[in-house]
Formats: structure tokens, C-alpha cells, sequence
């Protein structure tokens, strides 16, 4: 407890993981990073042969913040003497495994991370003016307390399992497990994917090939792409960021309800890959296809029938009920955020609105005196742009640069073409 840190993160996510490397690179900040497991490990359960980044190589854990970083993607290719294959491949956008690789990598390096010790609870000394971090180690059970000026919580977002499903129900289980629990579909003949997005999609491209019973379900009116047009990649700027933090909250979230395809798609070379397949089992088998996929459908109710899972589903539009039974159920139902309860002493400190959520200024803090700032929770308040990989050295950048008090990583102005305000001259 001799030592105060100018900075202490919770949780070792890609985006603490590239604050933490900014800050042992680039300044002299004294920092260290918490997380209970026991080493760097993105997504597990969803790391599938063949998978990629939906964000390019570039927007790696520091590159658009500090180009000339040891940490950059390219320096991690360089080490391990796969630069020229990567660029004679020519396509930029890295296989999951390797980004996971590459964060590791990283990690191995800084001597700033600790690993093995889960945060019990935080507590801010008001006459000594520092936080009180209490862990506890996974290892020996053992609690030690740690200070910090600042602190910035990454612990990332939770699993969403809709409440509509019997607790307990064997074979149901999220996406984020799919790898861990693939061998229980061994004896499965009917598989089910309730979801829309880039996992709901890999997971059903990955079972095509074992002859399963296939069927995608998702309420969202379409199997819609991730928009990756010019235009819409402008969107993933400073100066849009600027231009939502302005707007009400009323509007904010009206925004946010239409921008599903900025985010939340699913990469069109996997949409067209899985029509090819599907189109290929046709020519097969054009009648009694082993695949079915049914948009606009939502679930209401899954409950156990005997050995099977019995679905109630209604569609959308013509609000007919049906209910389908399946031997297993995966829900690639995405993420959502909690409030951890480490946070529980310092709620006085913390600005709320009036739905319970943080109250984030524009420089990611999230309480009075900027002192504890926030990775990833601030999409209602930032936008869509919150859980973008490609971003994150950007929202890095501000982070410290507000706690240097000085603009030492630089914020690029006027990116886009196009204007966001609607300024004439």
C-alpha cells in the first residue's frame, strides 16, 4: 500500500489491454491493471477456424494512437516472421485466432498487468484523495489492497440469456460457449440459433457441414450485412462522436435503435459464403432441405419437453404463433452491460440518468472530479462506436491525455467528408 498509482484498471479486455500499453509506451504514468483470469484470453468460446476481424489490421490496440508503437499489429507479425506472408495474403482483416495471438503478445510484455486477482470492491479516501482497490487472488484467496489516483473500469459486457427461457434448461446455452459445449451437439439431430448478428452466423456456417437439422431463427426483419461503406466508416470518427454527445438523450436513442447495420451485422463475404453452401445443399436435396432459416420470428417462451426444448414462437408481422422443438438451443443473443458491485462504495461519486445508467462525459469520466472513467459502457451516451476494436486506442487517447492534462496523443479533426451538423456556408 506504499505505492499510489496515477492509474488502476479493472479488467484486461482489449481495451484496457491497449490502455495499458499506451501508458507503459508513451508516458511515465504509474499504472496497473487487474483481471481474475489467469492470463489474456478474447472470446474462447467463439474463436472458430476461419473467423475474422470485422475491423481491419490497423485498428489494432494502439495504431490509430500511436502508429509507431512496439505494440502495433505489424510489430507483433514482425516478431513472429509472418510479415511478408501477411501482406502477400493481401487481405486486411486478421483471423480471430491471430488477433487473440497478437493480444497476448502484447500482454507478455507489459509489466504492467495482473492477472489472477478479481476486484471486491473500490473505495475513494476523501482527505488522502486516492481510491482503495481491494482484490482477491483466485491463487491463494488471499486479499490485498491496492491505491490509485484514477481508475478506469474495462470490465467489459455481460452474456444476455432472455428470461423467457426455463432456468436450467439442459443444452441451452450463449454463443460465448459455443466452443466449450460443441461436443454436447454431437448428439443432437436439431440445433437451433436464436440471433442475427456475426456470431448467431459463424455458429451456423460452422455446424452446415456436420448434417445437423439446422434452424436460424432471429425477430430482426432480415439477416442484414454490417454496412462497411465509405461513407458509413466516416461514422467511426471523432467528429461523429462529437456530434452525438451533443444531442438529447431522447434522440440519442431513437439513433441508436436504427443504426443495427453500423454495428451489429454480419461481414457479407460469411453471407455469401453460407448462400453458397446452402445453395450447393440444394442441388442435393432441393425438397427437404436440413436447413431453416425464419427472420422477423420472436421467441417467447423455452421450456423443457421431456429430453427436447420446446420453443413458443410468434412472428412479427402476422402475429401467428407456432412452437418448434429442438434438441438444443444456442442463443447468439449478444451482450449487455451491468453495473459491477466493486462499484457499490463509490455510487455517491458516479453520475446516473435517470434509466440507472452512467452518466458519461464527453472525455469518458464518469463522476465529478474525472476520476474514474469507463471502457465500453458509454453507447447511449457516445454511440454506436463504443464497442468498435477499431476504436478503442482513440477513446484511449482521450482518457489520457485528460489524466496527463496535455494533448500528448494527438486527435486527428475534420476526418469525414461529409458534415454531421448540417453547416452551410
Amino acid at each position: 500500500m506504499n505505492t499510489i498509482y496515477d492509474i488502476a484498471g479493472i479488467g484486461i479486455g482489449p481495451f484496457n489491454l491497449g490502455l495499458a500499453a499506451l501508458a507503459q509506451s508513451r508516458t511515465k504514468l504509474k499504472s496497473i491493471f487487474f483481471d481474475q483470469n489467469d492470463s489474456f484470453n478474447w472470446h474462447p468460446g467463439m474463436l472458430l477456424s476461419g473467423t475474422k476481424l470485422q475491423v481491419p489490421f490497423h485498428a489494432d490496440l494502439v495504431t490509430l494512437a500511436d502508429p509507431r508503437s512496439p505494440f502495433s499489429f505489424l510489430s507483433f507479425l514482425q516478431a513472429k516472421d509472418s510479415l511478408f506472408r501477411f501482406t502477400i495474403r493481401e487481405v486486411h482483416y486478421p483471423f480471430r485466432k491471430q488477433y487473440n495471438a497478437y493480444c497476448r503478445w502484447v500482454a507478455d510484455q507489459l509489466k504492467n498487468l495482473r492477472f489472477n486477482l478479481r476486484c471486491l470492491s473500490i473505495s475513494y479516501d476523501r482527505g488522502k484523495n486516492y481510491y482503495m482497490i481491494q482484490v482477491i487472488s483466485s491463487r491463494t484467496n488471499r486479499k490485498k489492497t491496492y491505491l490509485a489516483r484514477r481508475i478506469v473500469i474495462g470490465v467489459g459486457t455481460k452474456p444476455y440469456m432472455p428470461e423467457c427461457l426455463e432456468p436450467g434448461l439442459k443444452n441451452a446455452f450463449h454463443s460465448e460457449n459455443y466452443l466449450l459445449n460443441k461436443s454436447l451437439l454431437n448428439n443432437c439431430n436439431r440445433i437451433t440459433i436464436i440471433g442475427s448478428g456475426q456470431s448467431a452466423a459463424e455458429i451456423f456456417d460452422d455446424l452446415i457441414s456436420t448434417g445437423k437439422y439446422l434452424y436460424w431463427i432471429t425477430r430482426s426483419v432480415r439477416y442484414f450485412p454490417l454496412d462497411y461503406s465509405k461513407f458509413s466508416l466516416e461514422m467511426t470518427s471523432p467528429d461523429y462522436i462529437d456530434h452525438f454527445y451533443s444531442l438529447t438523450q431522447k434522440v440519442k436513442d431513437n439513433i441508436l435503435a436504427l443504426q443495427s447495420g453500423l454495428y451489429k451485422g454480419i461481414n457479407s463475404e460469411l453471407i455469401n459464403t453460407i448462400y453458397e453452401k446452402l445453395y450447393e445443399s440444394s442441388l442435393d436435396n432441393p425438397v427437404n432441405s436440413k436447413y431453416h432459416l425464419n427472420p422477423n420470428c420472436r421467441l417467447v417462451k423455452a421450456e423443457c419437453d421431456g429430453s427436447k426444448i420446446l420453443c413458443s414462437l410468434e412472428h412479427n408481422e402476422s402475429g401467428q404463433r407456432f412452437q418448434h422443438s429442438t434438441d438444443a438451443l444456442i442463443m447468439a443473443t449478444g451482450y449487455c452491460y451491468r453495473t459491477p458491485t466493486f462499484l457499490d462504495p463509490l455510487k455517491e461519486y458516479i453520475f446516473w440518468d435517470d434509466q440507472g445508467r452512467y452518466s458519461v462525459r464527453r472525455n469518458y469520466s464518469i463522476d465529478l472530479n474525472n476520476t474514474i472513467f469507463i471502457q465500453n459502457g458509454e453507447l447511449h451516451t457516445h454511440g454506436f462506436n463504443a464497442p468498435d476494436l477499431g476504436m478503442g486506442p482513440y477513446r484511449n487517447s482521450i482518457i489520457l491525455n485528460s489524466i496527463l492534462g496535455k494533448e500528448v496523443f494527438r486527435i486527428e479533426k475534420n476526418v469525414p467528408f461529409q458534415d454531421f451538423v448540417g453547416h452551410f456556408d
